[in-house]
């Protein structure tokens, strides 16, 4: 880092610091804006960080530091490279860091997305590892932390870190600012020290992250992986538990704080008039008989996500329960992600392919030429990106929801399913291997490597009385009426000493 950034460190005080001056940095933007036809538009980018940050920083203001990747980005931005954001309704401050084509292709698709992705997520196969990844990750992470050092030089602040794109960053903020108060929030899985003996520079990441005076896990199970990496790779060095790291005279505060969603603002949007009308539209949309029984998906394209598992599945349950062709269809809603990355298109089309040999073997054309035709298919595929209402109104109508990723650090689709069942007549399905099912213990937890018992699961759902599925849906919602993305908000900040550790009311 530039050392003429070192007197920073004399302009921090901890006195200072306040929730106006929360900085969260990440690498993916929440709102990106393009230009169609000549005229510049805005979009909301999506992603489980996106669903659940943004409201927070809706609610307590602040800057949010992320990569500027809209083709029109720079079009909007002022002096200091930042626009009010939400565009229709400000309420934060989006500032944008410009990568170059290296640290894009290198550092975000290369070390990011083709080696910490799948490591993390233990699909070792899948680790495409360049040593040129790595120096393209470390320029990445050093033009993130000149941006941040820039906007503390304005004024002190509390800086909340997320993801694994920029593991490097704690420490080179530590590094000019040791007084700086540094949290980070890992949103995957962190693997176990087997699997992550694999990667090269494992100990310069741990180091990086126990920099900073927090890091912050979805799970304790993930909790425990870190610490147990850190006694491996580290050394004599650390002194742990479960509840802090000691490294070379530094302490990080180690915390599992679950995610969450904001569960009130999508349990009323399901119960909207523009919603309810939807559902009708759907129906329509996908050709459904009245008596139809509806199975949902609602996933990135991503390998992690488990949707070629998952349509096998769907095979065999067919097979198992021959009776329900043509009484069950299954939607999937596949929003694409990454489709720069080689490895992510080859497998879109091999989802593509699979759902079309599905259906073309199982599906069927009743009363053919006649006015009363009508055409199943086991699998409705939709692909793209779809709005909050058309979303709210799958979530509602679906009989029941799948969520088979084969490793996940949340998953908040589930959480949203549950959300938006405002007449609690549905079932969640979710993976054992997601962090979601540690907390909503009324779902029925799959196993998705188990295919068939994965298609029994599915006819366990279908045919479970009304009376238990109202009763599993109605704790489950209970539990996310008060452990929803507010308070996941107000307890990462207590731990951070932003608010008071008591009682009190969460923060308006």
């Amino acid at each position: 880092m530039n050392a003429s950034h070192a007197p920073l460190e004399e302009l921090q005080s901890q006195d200072e610091l306040s929730l106006s001056r929360l900085i969260a940095v990440s690498n993916r933007e929440p709102y990106e804006h393009r230009l169609i036809k000549n005229h510049l538009i805005w979009e909301k980018t999506s992603g489980g960080l996106i669903s659940a940050l943004d409201p927070v920083m809706r609610r307590l203001g602040g800057t949010w530091i992320a990569w500027g990747s809209g083709k029109a980005d720079r079009d909007v931005v002022d002096q200091t490279m930042a626009v009010d954001v939400p565009p229709d309704a400000p309420t934060y401050r989006l500032r944008r860091v410009w990568l170059d084509t290296n640290e894009i292709k290198g550092g975000y698709q290369g070390y990011a997305n083709q080696v910490l992705w799948p490591l993390c997520h233990l699909t070792l196969d899948r680790v495409a590892y360049r040593k040129m990844f790595w120096h393209a990750y470390q320029a990445m992470n050093t033009r993130f932390a000149e941006v941040v050092l820039d906007e503390l030089r304005e004024k002190a602040g509390f800086v909340w870190i997320h993801d694994f794109h920029l593991a490097l960053l704690p420490g080179l903020i530590k590094a000019s600012l040791p007084n700086q108060p540094v949290a980070t929030f890992w949103h995957t899985p962190w693997p176990g020290p087997d699997a992550f003996r694999i990667l090269p520079e494992r100990r310069e990441l741990i180091e990086s992250l126990l920099a900073g005076d927090f890091v912050m896990f979805q799970t304790r199970t993930f909790l425990h992986c870190f610490v147990e990496c850190a006694k491996e790779f580290l050394g004599t060095d650390v002194q742990a538990d479960d509840h802090h790291i000691e490294y070379k005279g530094h302490t990080t505060r180690l915390v599992a704080r679950p995610i969450s969603v904001g569960f009130h603002a999508w349990s009323e949007r399901a119960q909207s008039p523009q919603v309810t009308r939807s559902m009708e539209v759907l129906r329509n949309l996908h050709v459904f008989e009245p008596e139809t029984r509806i199975g949902l998906g609602v996933d990135r394209l991503d390998y992690t996500k488990g949707l070629l598992k998952r349509f096998w599945a769907i095979d065999a349950f067919f097979q198992q329960y021959p009776h329900y062709r043509g009484k069950f269809t299954f939607i999937q809603i596949a929003v694409p992600t990454r489709g720069d990355v080689e490895t992510y298109r080859r497998y879109r089309e091999l989802i593509r392919e699979t759902a079309n040999d599905i259906n073309m073997r199982y599906g069927s054309i009743t009363h053919p030429g006649s006015p009363q035709a009508s055409r199943w298919r086991p699998i409705e595929f939709r692909e793209g990106r779809i709005g909050l209402d058309t979303l709210a109104a799958y979530y509602r109508m679906a009989d029941l929801a799948l969520v088979s990723s084969v490793y996940d650090g949340m998953n908040l689709v589930a959480k949203e399913y549950v959300s938006c069942q405002a007449e609690e007549k549905g079932v969640l399905l979710v993976s054992h291997m997601a962090g979601a099912a540690e907390e909503l213990t009324d779902a029925l937890v799959i196993n998705p490597y188990d295919l068939e018992g994965v298609a029994d699961s599915i006819r366990q759902a279908l045919e479970m009385p009304l009376e238990e599925r109202r009763n599993r849906m109605r704790r489950m919602r209970a539990y996310l009426a008060t452990h929803d993305i507010r308070a996941w908000a107000d307890e990462c900040l207590r731990d951070a000493g932003l608010l008071p550790q008591d009682d009190s009311p969460s923060i308006v």
